[in-house]
C-alpha cells in the first residue's frame, strides 16, 4: 500500500511541481527565528521534485543561522547532520543526494526541515521508505533533546490520513506554499 502511494506521490509532485519565490518563505523563515536566533537548522539538498530551498538556505546562512544537512553513512545505514555553508563542496551518496564529506562537523539541529512525499493533518509523513529520519529522531528522542520538525512540501501532498508504523516519528509542523499546518 505504501509503495504504491509512493509512487503516485512521487509522479503527481513531478507533475505540479513549481518553484517558490524568496517571499514565499517568509512564514517559514519567521518560524525558525522565532524559536531561536542561534537556532541550528537541519535542512537538505532538494532532488527529485522536492519543493527547493536553495533559496530558504541561502537566506538562513545571511541570517547567520548555522546549517546542516543529512549525511547518510556507507558503513552502518545511519544518518547524521553534517555542517554547510553555500561554498562547500558537496558529494554524491549512494542514492544520488548530495551530502557533506565525512570529515565535515557534526552538528545536531534544533530546527529539522523534512523532505516528504505526502502528509496527512496528524503529522505523519510519508517518505521514500528508507526510515532514516524516523531513526534518527527517534533516537533524538531518546536523549531527551528538545528539537522541532517541520515537513516541507506542496499543498498538493496532504491526504487524508497516512498508512503508519510504530516506528513513524510525526512531524510537529508541515509548511507548504499555502503556509504553515501545526499538529496539536
Amino acid at each position: 500500500m505504501k509503495e504504491k502511494l509512493r509512487k503516485y506521490s512521487f509522479s503527481l509532485r513531478k507533475k505540479k511541481y513549481f518553484n517558490l519565490k524568496e517571499k514565499d518563505f517568509n512564514p517559514l523563515l519567521s518560524e525558525i527565528a522565532r524559536h531561536n536566533k542561534n537556532s541550528i537548522v537541519g535542512s537538505y539538498y532538494s532532488i527529485n521534485f522536492e519543493l527547493d530551498l536553495k533559496i530558504l538556505n541561502k537566506l538562513l546562512l545571511t541570517k547567520k543561522f548555522s546549517l546542516s544537512l543529512p549525511f547518510i553513512h556507507k558503513d552502518n545505514e545511519l544518518m547524521e547532520f553534517k555542517e554547510w555553508n553555500l561554498s562547500d563542496v558537496l558529494q554524491l551518496n549512494k542514492y544520488g543526494i548530495p551530502q557533506a564529506f565525512l570529515n565535515s562537523k557534526t552538528l545536531i539541529p534544533d530546527i529539522f526541515l523534512v523532505p516528504l512525499l505526502a502528509f496527512d493533518k496528524y503529522g505523519n509523513r510519508l517518505g521514500y521508505g528508507s526510515g532514516y529520519y524516523d531513526k534518527y529522531f527517534n533516537m533524538l528522542n531518546k536523549t531527551k533533546k528538545k528539537f522541532r520538525t517541520i515537513g516541507v512540501g506542496f499543498s498538493f501532498q496532504k491526504k487524508d490520513k497516512l498508512q503508519t508504523l510504530k516506528t513513524d516519528f510525526c512531524l510537529d509542523a508541515v509548511f507548504t506554499e499555502k503556509g504553515f499546518l501545526n499538529i496539536q
